[in-house]
C-alpha cells in the first residue's frame, strides 16, 4: 500500500498547549480516559485546580501512547544521566 499523507488542521489555541501538573487515568469498557489538571499551590497546600484537557483513547491507542512515553522517558533519562556522567569526567 502506498504511503499517503494526512493533512492535519491545528487549532492555534490547542496548538499553544496548556500546562498540566497532575494527570488522572480511568478505564471504561471501550476507552481509556486521560484527564489533565493544572493545580495551583498556595503555601503547603493545593487550593485550586482546573481540568485543562480530557482525552478519550481506545485501548490500542492507549497502549501505543504508553509505549511511546516509556521510550521518550528512557531517552531523556539516558541523555540527562549520561550528560551528567560526562561532565564529571
Amino acid at each position: 500500500m502506498p504511503n499517503k499523507q494526512i493533512q492535519i488542521h491545528e487549532d492555534p489555541e490547542i496548538g499553544q498547549g496548556r500546562y498540566a501538573n497532575m494527570v488522572s487515568v480511568t478505564a471504561q469498557n471501550r476507552d481509556i480516559v486521560v484527564d489533565f489538571y493544572s493545580l495551583v499551590q498556595k503555601g503547603e497546600e493545593y487550593n485550586k485546580g482546573e481540568l485543562v484537557s480530557r482525552v478519550f483513547l481506545n485501548h490500542f491507542t492507549a497502549q501505543e501512547l504508553v509505549n511511546l512515553l516509556e521510550k521518550v522517558r528512557k531517552g531523556w533519562e539516558d541523555m540527562k544521566y549520561n550528560q551528567v556522567s560526562e561532565e564529571k569526567k
